[in-house]
């Protein structure tokens, strides 16, 4: 599994909105409005790498309001 965050900049008074519209798209796991630099925080998980571009590239940037994105993905998750 791959696992990772997209931080999303969205348009002025629509992070509520992107973030309930982005939580839709599958492989999507959270999807949180924030305070700072990005409007939205959105967790992934997905099978495969190229499943990552589905879920950004096709996914969340489709969605109406969203207007840049930056993808992290992760290379170790640590759990206690």
């Amino acid at each position: 599994m791959i696992t990772g965050y997209v931080f999303i900049d969205a348009e002025k008074g629509r992070a509520l909105e992107v973030a309930s519209e982005v939580v839709k798209i599958k492989g999507v796991k959270t999807a949180c409005s924030i305070t700072g630099t990005f409007d939205v925080i959105a967790t992934f998980e997905v099978k495969d790498i190229k499943d990552v571009g589905e879920t950004v590239a096709k996914g969340i940037h489709g969605v109406d309001g969203v207007c840049l994105t930056q993808t992290a993905i992760c290379v170790k998750c640590c759990e206690e």
